[in-house]
């Protein structure tokens, strides 16, 4: 089943289920929504064709702000992704931000991410980027598809430890369901998993989630992160950047 959605830009992006998606990002179809709204509706309907069709879920609201932090879950498959912003994509563009895989080895592409199915993931992602950038659409600054809906992030601002009596007391780092988007640099982003963890600029993010079954699902990046006026090119929609795959085996 898919499912056609529209983006606060009014384009449309093509949503798969199951173990493949497909996506158009907004800026990558240049007709008119209402007038695809119009003829897709008709295609559809008098083609009979038997698969059900709707608009995108949208992100729901977050119920709140700050809440209780999400314990520790023991056994957690680890992954870390670092976001660094002196990548040379080419000599017209220039620097880009990119995601990487960090390893034992290394930092590693993260074009095809490799994960376990049906696995809980300690997912922590260490962003270098310190400025925003816009959201494609605000529901992605709302946390989705994560333990307790949250994640807990840190940044120099809100981390303020002292000395006690018995050494370092730890203060600061916050577990929200949202994140305002004024200060959001990217966000990572699984529609098929329903997994959405926006990612503030400059800060260090953890969030736990359960992958899906066997198969390969898209990421991406849903700020305008990349080259051009709009943010949209360069990174945005070159694999092992701002977009990958992630194959759960």
């Amino acid at each position: 089943m898919g499912f056609l959605g529209i983006h606060s830009t009014g384009l449309f992006s093509i949503l798969g289920t199951g173990s493949h998606k497909y996506h158009l990002r907004p800026y990558q179809i240049v007709v008119k929504a209402s007038v695809i709204t119009v003829v897709s509706m008709l295609v559809l309907l008098a083609a009979g064709i038997g698969i059900g069709w709707g608009f995108q879920s949208t992100i729901a609201p977050a119920s709140g702000g700050r809440v209780t932090a999400t314990s520790q879950i023991q056994g957690a498959y680890p992954l870390t992704l670092v976001i660094t912003t002196g990548n040379t994509y080419n000599s017209s563009i220039g620097s880009q931000p990119a995601y990487y895989v960090l390893t034992s080895e290394g930092l590693k592409s993260s074009a095809n991410i490799a994960l376990p199915a049906n696995t809980m993931i300690r997912l922590t992602i260490v962003c270098y980027d310190d400025g925003s950038a816009p959201l494609i659409n605000t529901q992605f600054a709302n946390v989705q598809g994560t333990v307790n809906g949250t994640i807990t992030y840190t940044n120099n601002d809100d981390v303020n430890s002292s000395q006690g009596p018995n050494g370092i007391v730890l203060n600061g780092g916050e577990t929200v369901t949202e994140v305002s988007p004024d200060l959001i640099a990217h966000t990572f982003t699984i529609p098929t998993l329903n997994v959405n963890i926006p990612v503030p600029a400059n800060s260090t993010v953890v969030a736990y989630f359960k992958t899906g079954g066997a198969g390969t699902y898209a990421w991406y990046c849903e700020t305008g992160c990349g080259a051009g006026p709009s943010g949209i090119f360069g990174a945005m929609d070159s694999p092992g950047w701002m977009t990958g795959k992630v194959t759960l085996s």
